[in-house]
């Protein structure tokens, strides 16, 4: 895996053979424990995210504990960090924003029904919000290993 952080570019498939190996914990999970593996993933990235401002930019602790993970996003565009990386993050931020406050709710709604959805229907919005999320996740580490934070996209 560490092999990808030293190629100087990476392409479209390379990521995509590498999203997908990284979802793969994910396999054999039931949609609880999908959405837990996600929401935590998505924490863990906006530390990450936290720490990069404070490293980079001198940003305190004390400053960024109550940001959400949207907040911290606008705070690194304001920065001028990567366009190309911030414009990942607002699909990310939207995704978890809406898993968050809609799409355990809805699943539940739609589990109450008595009627038998296809594990393809019931995890799709899902596995398509854990793929953009580990798709930011592997570009932060490229990037970080890069140190390519203040390159213009």
């Amino acid at each position: 895996m560490s092999e990808i952080f030293d190629k100087e570019k990476l392409s479209g498939e390379e990521i995509q053979n590498e999203v997908f190996r990284r979802m793969e914990k994910y396999n054999e999970k039931s949609f609880l424990e999908q959405f837990a593996i996600y929401l935590g993933t998505a924490q863990i990235l906006e530390f990450g995210l936290k720490k990069l401002l404070i490293t980079l930019f001198n940003a305190t602790e004390e400053n960024l504990e109550r940001k959400t993970l949207g907040q911290t996003r606008v705070e690194l565009e304001k920065r001028g960090i990567r366009a190309d990386y911030t414009e990942l993050l607002k699909e990310v931020v939207s995704d978890r924003n809406y898993a968050a406050h809609e799409l355990l709710s809805n699943n539940a709604l739609l589990n109450s029904f008595n009627v038998t959805f296809s594990e393809n229907m019931q995890f799709k919005e899902l596995k398509h919000f854990i793929y953009k999320l580990e798709q930011a996740v592997l570009i932060f580490d490229y990037i970080q290993h890069s140190n390519a934070w203040l390159i213009k996209a």
